[in-house]
């Protein structure tokens, strides 16, 4: 069974201030495929780690804007935790929400599990098979792209449940 999917992004960096951005794109009509994964958070973290590294080493274009290569990110487990408990929220509450459904934020999210932040960005998407899958719709997603690109990022996590994906970043 096929069915039209969207992907939704709130970029939130809060360091001097506050500022957000929200895109829906719609993801190409792909099989609905809970397939195995690995990893803590049901994401294999070794392929989506090197996903986002590969192309924040060679920079890349988002929509209209180059974005030059920036640093690696490292793996949290705190993060990846945040991004697991939304998405299973999220599949549990049958939802797709960067507002959590007890009416947290990510930045709450990110609190609790105590990583102590001083920016973070939060990707989510929802039907994606696969690491290389998901990675591909928010590169072709300018705001998704952009976060992944960030350079005042230098954490992520993820987290997969269901069909919902959460992808975190965050600097300390």
């Amino acid at each position: 069974m096929t069915c039209r999917l969207f992907l939704l992004m709130v970029v939130i960096i809060l360091a001097a201030g506050a500022c957000s951005r929200q895109d829906i794109v719609p993801e190409p009509e792909t099989p609905d495929n809970d397939t195995e994964t690995t990893g803590n958070y049901n994401v294999d973290k070794t392929v989506l780690l090197q996903l986002v590294n590969d192309v924040r080493k060679t920079g890349c274009n988002c929509g209209s804007t180059a974005m030059p290569p920036v640093n690696a990110v490292s793996w949290n487990d705190l993060l990846a935790k945040a991004a697991y408990d939304h998405s299973a929220d999220m599949n549990a509450q049958d939802y797709f929400s960067h507002t959590g459904a007890d009416g947290s934020s990510p930045g709450t999210r990110i609190t609790a599990t105590g990583y102590r932040w001083r920016s973070y960005g939060e990707n989510i998407a929802k039907g994606y098979s696969n690491e290389n899958a998901v990675m591909q719709g928010w590169l072709n997603s300018e705001g998704h792209c952009k976060n992944i690109m960030n350079a005042s990022f230098k954490e992520m996590g993820a987290g997969r449940d269901g069909a919902y994906w959460t992808q975190v970043f965050g600097a300390q």
